[in-house]
């Protein structure tokens, strides 16, 4: 029982440092290809509440939809307004002017611009004309290309080149169209309303009044698979005809499915002129990329020190808070279809982390396992240490004598818990390019805390039930 407790709680400490330590290099690595970042970087904090707070430090702000950001995406509900301190600096960043904050923090391999923009897709059919909202997304192609081998979401055409950067050709999310897909090597046609003036923090306001057309040349339709989800039957089916294999539960491949128009960074910086007036200057948010996703967390902690103002996520964060789940359903057989819903079962923007609480807890149970375990051992064995003590041997020996066999029953159990553990996330922290030589001092580091915990937490639980034995006298003992 000693040993299974301490393999237990050590297996939790391990696992505790490991999450805490960094992200596998595949880590949302769809998502990060959309947004073309490993950590972002608003503004303002976004807290949720309501514009009733009585909270005088606290006051209600809006983010209209009109103009778009990653922030909306992931937590739409921020579209109705948030909660930031009072005194809070704009919500926009003036690319001109970046917080101080940034060039302090090393381990930044890129800084860039969130660009985007509301649009309307030029759909015409034998019906007639119509728009569909789409999302302008402006792209920094080295960036895509270096960091996040964004080739590979590209299912027709390629992916831009860098001497494409400022002309007038888009990919095309083959998710998030539908019927309107247009085909690759086709032309598309796309409205952007103008942008007439700012607000005092910078942000433009939008005209949907009045819009401006430009045209590109489809070079490609991407895709950013997310997997398969179970597949819900809202009609009868045979599975024997319908996707998957007879007898098993049908699944249904789902991607991300937001309606967006990829264009180079050069190319948007020209759209974005010619609806506004003026060069491309304020964003919403600051994209960061990094050497290796396994600092992300690391390098997001210092971010958030460096700039108390903002709201500092790593993108895998901002994917687990906004608890991002796809649903597939088949509602008709004839024709076949399916309808795939996206859903957001949101979560505070101040998550609770409670790795650190569980491992504690682990190791008090761990300890109180270690006393009720070592009594049993004492009663068990009174006889043997009256002989003992009536031989010669010393109280002290006595206590040496127990706490060494609870040190080998802890070094035996946080070891094994410390192995099968660490063995698993080894994978995964080769898997964000760290170094062998990084890996192995990380390990022995975990090691150390892991196993000093668990044997100092031994001796500590496994001290009293030890010199009540060697402390009882030999005739009591013995008379057992």
């Amino acid at each position: 029982m000693i040993i299974l407790s301490m393999m237990v709680a050590s297996a939790l400490m391990t696992m505790t440092l490991a999450l805490s330590s960094g992200y596998a290099e595949g880590a949302d690595l769809p998502w990060r290809q959309m947004i073309g970042a490993d950590i972002l970087v608003y503004p303002n904090h976004f807290i949720f509440g309501g514009p009733g707070s009585a909270d005088a430090s606290w006051e209600w702000r809006d983010l209209s939809p009109d103009l778009p950001t990653d922030a909306t995406f992931f937590h739409p509900g921020l579209a109705e307004g948030y909660l930031s301190p009072v005194g809070a600096p704009p919500a926009t960043f003036d690319l001109a002017a970046l917080p101080a904050g940034l060039a302090g923090v090393e381990g930044i391999a890129g800084i860039d611009a969130g660009r985007l923009l509301r649009a309307s897709l030029v759909v015409e059919t034998a019906a007639g004309r119509s728009l569909v909202p789409v999302t302008l997304r402006g792209r920094d192609i080295a960036a895509d290309t270096e960091r996040f081998d964004i080739g590979d979401v590209v299912i027709s055409g390629r992916y831009f080149r860098l001497s494409q950067d400022g002309e007038w050709v888009a990919l095309v999310n083959q998710a998030g169209f539908g019927q309107n897909l247009p085909p690759t090597g086709g032309r598309l046609v796309v409205e952007v309303p103008t942008l007439n003036g700012r607000t005092a923090d910078g942000t433009p306001l939008v005209d949907f009044s009045v819009s401006k057309t430009f045209y590109f040349i489809v070079y490609g339709q991407y895709r950013l698979a997310l997997g398969s989800v179970p597949l819900e039957l809202g009609v009868p089916l045979d599975t024997s005809t319908g996707p998957g294999q007879a007898g098993a539960r049908p699944t249904w491949p789902v991607a991300i499915d937001e309606p967006e128009v990829w264009v180079p960074a050069g190319t948007f910086d020209k759209i974005y002129e010619e609806v506004s007036g003026q060069p491309f200057r304020f964003t919403r948010q600051l994209k960061i990329t990094t050497a290796s996703l396994f600092e992300a967390k690391t390098l997001a902690a210092e971010l958030a020190a460096a700039l108390p103002d903002c709201t500092v996520l790593t993108v895998p964060q901002e994917v687990a808070l906004s608890g991002i789940r796809y649903r597939a359903r088949l509602t008709s057989l004839d024709p076949y279809v399916v309808k795939v819903l996206r859903q957001h079962f949101a979560h505070s923007t101040l998550a609770l982390d409670v790795k650190s609480q569980l491992s504690l807890l682990a190791f008090a149970v761990a300890g109180l396992l270690v006393v009720a375990n070592m009594y049993i051992l004492v009663t068990q064995r009174r006889r043997e240490i009256g002989i003992l003590k009536a031989v010669g041997a010393s109280g002290r020996d006595i206590l040496v004598l127990f706490l060494t066999e609870t040190l080998g029953y802890a070094l035996a159990g946080s070891l094994l818990g410390f192995l099968g553990v660490r063995l698993l996330t080894l994978a995964s922290l080769f898997g964000s390019r760290t170094s062998l030589v990084e890996g192995g001092f990380l390990t022995l580091t975990t090691a150390g805390v892991v196993i000093g915990l668990t044997v100092g937490t031994s001796l500590v639980f496994g001290f009293l039930p030890a010199w009540e034995a060697a402390r009882t006298p030999t005739a009591s003992l013995l008379s057992d």
